[in-house]
């Protein structure tokens, strides 16, 4: 985490940066943001992504605090979770391809696992899909997994037993269930 004593340093990092980048204009509003997005990392860390970008940069702009968060992820060895999701499903299509519905894949990930048994049970799923749906596929998987990763699908999974519940009761009116 930054100190509030190292922006003088954080400060020296960035316009170090922008020479690099012709037509760069630093505000020290915009220097403040980024101070904001980036404090949760140490200024060592800030200090060698902004070497990893100078020397890797592709692009004639500035390096967003997103190319900052990247670097220093990846040098810490987290993979976003964009990337994770893309490796997953590409491991899915690999073991499709290889093996059909034949043999079921042992998934890792347990983000992968629950998605493949509970929203696309892999047998069924692997013997209906089509080719051309794959290219669908992917993409749905990949924002299943980013949603799961966000809670969205951890919300859903704490209320389990009580949905378990309610749908063991659907059906059963007048059978012990009690009626508001």
């Amino acid at each position: 985490m930054i100190p509030e004593t190292d922006g003088k340093q954080f400060s020296e990092i960035m316009f170090g940066l922008a020479e690099n980048y012709p037509g760069t204009n630093l505000t020290p509003n915009g220097l403040r943001m980024r101070f904001e997005a980036l404090k949760e990392f140490s200024i060592d860390q800030i200090s060698q992504a902004a070497t990893l970008l100078l020397k890797n940069h592709r692009f004639n702009t500035m390096p967003t605090v997103g190319d900052f968060i990247r670097v220093i992820d990846s040098a810490s060895g987290n993979i976003p979770i964009e990337d994770r999701a893309e490796i997953e499903a590409g491991k899915i299509l690999d073991h499709l391809h290889r093996y059909g519905k034949a043999i079921m894949p042992e998934f890792d990930d347990p983000i992968t696992r629950h998605l493949m048994t509970t929203r696309w049970k892999y047998g069924s799923w692997a013997a209906y899909v089509v080719e051309a749906d794959l290219k669908w596929w992917h993409k749905a998987f990949v924002r299943a997994y980013q949603a799961y990763t966000a809670g969205v699908g951890m919300d859903c999974l704490s209320n389990l037993a009580g949905l378990n519940q309610l749908a063991g009761e659907i059906g059963n009116w007048g059978k012990g269930a009690t009626h508001a």
